[in-house]
């Protein structure tokens, strides 16, 4: 089965098969294709299934790529924004809690009341300060003003304007049938002060002054000055009785007083 050509077929085209078409007729059958009824080829016998389908394997789903990971399939890789690791579908939304729209929290009364407790401390802590200062400065004047303290022995007494003091006592006190005779001193303890005597029986509201004193020196009026007392005798002419002894200034001003016993 040769041709001329030693191929052998006969001369002229060789035979096709049913599925060559070489001279623009009916085209050949296909397996799996719908057979061209009435174009040369008889019809299917009665109950006969039209164009069989050849068995086919089963197709895989859609996306699936073989022998690659799901992360290294062609989609995923060319997918924009596309992360295996999170999960499919719409992203859940982030908790809201009620606190989140709450307004801030109001700091005006905290301030208001630390405000007023550093016044009230600034003002108490003030005072203080202020008071301890006036009582540690001298009143006006005082610095002019001597105290009638003991300053040694006797019984203080001040002037009456204030501006001296000094001290007295009686030595001695005695009676007689004529009256009182007492030995007195006088000290100053700032300034020279000028000093005179009165006395009174506690029975009767009359004064008597002194007299002559028949003992000397004879101390009736007289002048003290720091670091020089005023010693002598003074006497009385009163009956005998408790009495009173006045110690005035130059003017007749008591100063201050001492009793005796009759």
């Amino acid at each position: 089965m040769s041709n001329a050509s030693g191929n052998g077929w006969p001369p002229g085209a060789p035979p096709q098969g049913p599925g060559s078409n070489t001279n623009g007729g009916t085209p050949p059958w296909q397996p799996g294709g719908t057979r061209p009824y009435g174009q040369g080829y008889p019809p299917p016998p009665s109950g006969a299934q039209p164009n069989p389908q050849p068995p086919s394997e089963a197709q895989p789903p859609s996306g699936w790529w073989p022998g690659h990971p799901a992360d290294s399939r062609p989609d995923a890789q060319t997918t924009p924004g596309f992360d295996p690791r999170q999960a499919l579908g719409p992203q859940p939304l982030a908790s809201v809690s009620i606190n989140q729209f709450a307004p801030p929290p109001n700091r005006t009364p905290l301030l208001i009341t630390l405000v007023a407790l550093i016044t009230l401390v600034l003002v108490i802590g003030g005072g203080i300060y202020v008071r301890s200062l006036a009582g540690n400065q001298p009143a006006p004047g005082a610095s002019a003003t001597p105290t009638a303290t003991a300053a040694g022995p006797g019984h203080p007494f001040t002037t009456p304007d204030g501006r001296r003091s000094g001290r007295w006592e009686i030595l001695d006190s005695t009676w007689t049938d004529e009256g009182l005779q007492l030995q007195l001193r006088i000290f100053s303890d700032s300034g020279s002060i000028d000093f005179s005597f009165m006395a009174f029986s506690n029975a009767s509201t009359d004064l008597v002054t002194p007299t002559g004193s028949p003992r000397s020196p004879d101390l009736q009026t007289g002048t003290s000055t720091p670091g020089h007392p005023a010693t002598g005798y003074v006497f009385f002419p009163m009956p005998k009785g408790d009495a009173t002894i006045i110690l005035a200034n130059g003017s007749g001003r008591q100063m201050s007083a001492l009793p005796v016993k009759g």
